[in-house]
């Protein structure tokens, strides 16, 4: 699709300062580019400051060394990574998980002018013998409720027919095998270590 330079320009000057350099310039066209350019030197914007490690760890726990990365989160101009992993920290935390964030500085992108940004990946290392859980725990409460946001989100640009087509069989169809594939991996490794597997918990009432 090709914009019309103007309605770039104008939508650019619409925007207050740090809206528009919270932007990922990397990611615009080389028209939308230029347009953001003339806008950043017209407004004679500081450059963005380098992002700087946000977190207070401590000393590495014992566990590290077998840990797994239950997720991770790389920074770049406009990101929320710092406080993603913070938050991903919280909920684990929460549930009872140890977890801890290993930070690395990455090199930084190709300048588009004299101050390049460092970059970071933050990952959120837990015990690797609860990695599963932790998986579980951040689906949960963090992914699963953004994906639901984008199923809506979908769901409201079909046509009537086109929603009246699909049925939950068909489009749960791959979660209820990895629910499947899931169980019957853990149910296998119980009987091969002579373990009865667990009566399902009854719901509460």
């Amino acid at each position: 699709m090709q914009f019309d330079p103007e309605d770039l320009r104008r939508h650019y000057a619409s925007l207050s300062d740090g809206a528009l350099r919270d932007l990922d310039r990397s990611e615009l066209t080389d028209v939308a580019r230029k347009c953001f350019d003339e806008e950043v030197a017209r407004r004679d914007l500081a450059p963005r400051q380098a992002e700087t490690e946000p977190f207070e760890n401590g000393e590495e726990p014992e566990w590290l060394e077998d840990a797994s990365c239950a997720c991770s989160y790389t920074s770049f101009p406009g990101s929320s990574a710092a406080a993603d992993a913070a938050n991903a920290r919280e909920v684990l935390e929460e549930a009872g998980i140890p977890c801890h964030i290993s930070t690395h500085e990455l090199e930084p992108e190709p300048p588009p002018d004299d101050s390049p940004v460092l970059r970071y990946e933050y990952q959120v290392m837990v015990p690797g013998a609860l990695s599963l859980q932790a998986t579980s725990v951040l689906d949960r409460d963090i992914f699963n409720p953004d994906l639901e946001a984008n199923w809506v989100a979908h769901f409201q640009t079909l046509s009537d027919d086109e929603l009246r087509a699909l049925t939950p069989e068909v489009i749960c169809l791959g979660l209820q095998d990895r629910i499947m594939r899931l169980q019957r991996a853990y149910a296998a490794e119980l009987a091969r270590r002579g373990f009865e597997e667990p009566e399902p918990e009854a719901d509460s009432e």
